[in-house]
C-alpha cells in the first residue's frame, strides 16, 4: 500500500514537471492590405544594442530606402510587482522576457511578430523570430 502511494506520488510530481517545459508559441499578425511577398525591409535602429543591430545586419541585407521598416522590441528580467498578477505567477510560470518584431509601411503595421518567453531573450530567439518573418514576408 505505501510503495503504490509513493508511486502515484513521483508520478504526479514527474507530470508537474514535464508539463512546465512547454514552449510559448509567437503571435503574429499580418495585415490583410499587406501585399505579399515585400521586396525589401529597412532597420530602425531606435533604442537598440549595436550588437542586435550586428546580429540584424548579418542575417539580411537591409535596404534604408524601402518604404517597409522592421523595428525590434525587447525586455529582460521582467517582474510583475502587481497583486493582480499574484494568482498567476504562483499557478503558472510567469515570462521573464518577451521579443516583438514590427514592420510598418509609415505609420501603418504591416506584420508583427510577438513572443513571450520564460528566460531572458536571447540570439537564438531573435535569429528564430526573423526566421519565421522572413518565411512570412520575403
Amino acid at each position: 500500500m505505501m510503495s503504490s502511494i509513493i508511486n502515484i506520488s513521483l508520478l504526479f510530481i514527474i507530470l508537474i514537471f514535464s508539463g512546465c517545459e512547454e514552449k510559448m508559441k509567437p503571435v503574429v499578425t499580418i495585415s490583410p492590405k499587406l501585399q505579399l511577398p515585400i521586396k525589401c525591409m529597412g532597420l530602425s535602429s531606435i533604442n537598440i544594442d549595436k550588437n542586435i543591430l550586428t546580429l540584424f545586419k548579418d542575417l539580411y541585407k537591409f535596404d534604408e530606402s524601402c518604404p517597409f521598416g522592421l523595428s525590434i522590441s525587447y525586455k529582460k528580467d521582467i517582474v510583475c510587482n502587481s497583486r493582480h498578477n499574484i494568482q498567476m505567477k504562483s499557478v503558472s510560470r510567469f515570462p521573464k522576457s518577451y521579443l516583438k518584431l514590427e514592420v510598418r509601411r509609415g505609420i501603418d503595421m504591416q506584420y508583427t511578430y510577438y513572443k513571450d518567453l520564460y528566460n531572458n531573450v536571447d540570439e537564438d530567439d531573435m535569429i528564430e523570430g526573423f526566421r519565421r518573418l522572413r518565411e512570412d514576408l520575403l
